[in-house]
C-alpha cells in the first residue's frame, strides 16, 4: 500500500473501465476528423499549425522560388507560393472541439460507470471539497514541476531525441487571441476535470481493487499515451502517479482536479511568458 488510503471500493469494476476506454477514443478521435471540414465550412484551412521548423520553411522557399523563376523564364503562369502558416480559423475550430472532447469524458465517466451525477459525485468525493487540503496539491505540483524539468534537462544534455518533447504546434495559436483564449479554457478548465473524471475517476478507481500500483501505472499509462507526444510518456506516467495518489490519499477527486488545474496554469503561463 502507497501511503493512507481514503478511497472506497468503487461500484464499478473492470468492464466499466473497458468501456470507458472504447469511448473516450471516440471522443478524441471523431472530433480530430471534424477539424479540417469545420474550418473549411467557416472559410479557412484544414492546417491548424505552421509547416515544420525554419529549416523546412528555407527549403519550401528556396524551391517555390527556383520553380517561380523558371515558369517566368519559360513564359508560363507562376504557381501560388506554399502554404507555411497554419490557418487561425482551423486553430479556434481545433481548440473548440478539444474543449467539447474533453468535457464528454466528464460524461463518460457517468455512462459507463452507471452513476447518475449525484452518485457519482458521491462515489468519487466530489461532495466534499476541503480547502484546507489543497496545500498538498499545490506542494506536489510544485514538487513534480521540478522533477519533470530536471528530466526534460538531462534529456536534452544527454540529446536523447526520441524523448525530447515536441514542443511546436502552438505557433499559430499564439498568434491569435481568440484561438489562444480557446487553448487556455481547453488545457487550464476543460482538460482537468474531464481528464480526471476519467483516469482517476473511472479508470483508477474501477481497477483500485487491483491495489493502487496497477490501478495507477494503468490509469497514468493511458493518460500519458493520450497527449501522442513520445517525448512527455515518461513525465507525464509520473504525473499520472501523482495524480492517482492524490486521489487515492484523501479520497476525492478534487484533490486531483487542483493539482492538475495548478500544473496545466503553470505551463499556461510559461508559455505566455515566452511569446
Amino acid at each position: 500500500m502507497i501511503g493512507r488510503r481514503a478511497l472506497g471500493e468503487m461500484p464499478w469494476g473492470e468492464l466499466a473501465v473497458l468501456a470507458g476506454i472504447w469511448l473516450a477514443i471516440a471522443a478524441f478521435v471523431f472530433p480530430r476528423l471534424l477539424i479540417g471540414p469545420t474550418a473549411e465550412a467557416f472559410g479557412g484551412r484544414s492546417d491548424y499549425t505552421d509547416f515544420g521548423d525554419s529549416l523546412e520553411k528555407a527549403g519550401e522557399v528556396t524551391q517555390y522560388a527556383d520553380l517561380a523563376l523558371a515558369r517566368s523564364a519559360a513564359g508560363n503562369a507562376i504557381p501560388p507560393p506554399p502554404e507555411l502558416l497554419g490557418d487561425v480559423t482551423a486553430a479556434r475550430v481545433a481548440w473548440a472541439y478539444a474543449v467539447g472532447a474533453t468535457l464528454l469524458f466528464v460524461a463518460i465517466a457517468h455512462v459507463a460507470s452507471r452513476r447518475g451525477p449525484g452518485q457519482f459525485a458521491r462515489d468519487t468525493g466530489l461532495n466534499r471539497f476541503d480547502f484546507d487540503r489543497l496545500w498538498l496539491p499545490g506542494l506536489a505540483v510544485a514538487i513534480t514541476y521540478l522533477a519533470v524539468g530536471a528530466y526534460g534537462r538531462v534529456v536534452d544534455e544527454l540529446g536523447i531525441d526520441l524523448l525530447q518533447s515536441e514542443v511546436g504546434g502552438l505557433e499559430t495559436t499564439l498568434r491569435d487571441p481568440i484561438a489562444l483564449s480557446l487553448y487556455g479554457i481547453a488545457t487550464v478548465v476543460a482538460a482537468p476535470f474531464g481528464e480526471e473524471f476519467l483516469y482517476r475517476g473511472l479508470i483508477f478507481g474501477g481497477l483500485a481493487s487491483w491495489g493502487f500500483l496497477p490501478a495507477a501505472a494503468v490509469s497514468s499509462a493511458l493518460f500519458a499515451f493520450s497527449h501522442l507526444d513520445p517525448g512527455t510518456l515518461i513525465p507525464f506516467i509520473a504525473v499520472g502517479m501523482v495524480l492517482s495518489w492524490l486521489y487515492w490519499r484523501s479520497g476525492s477527486l478534487w484533490d486531483a482536479i487542483a493539482f492538475h488545474v495548478l500544473f496545466n496554469f503553470l505551463s499556461f503561463i510559461l508559455l505566455l511568458a515566452r511569446t
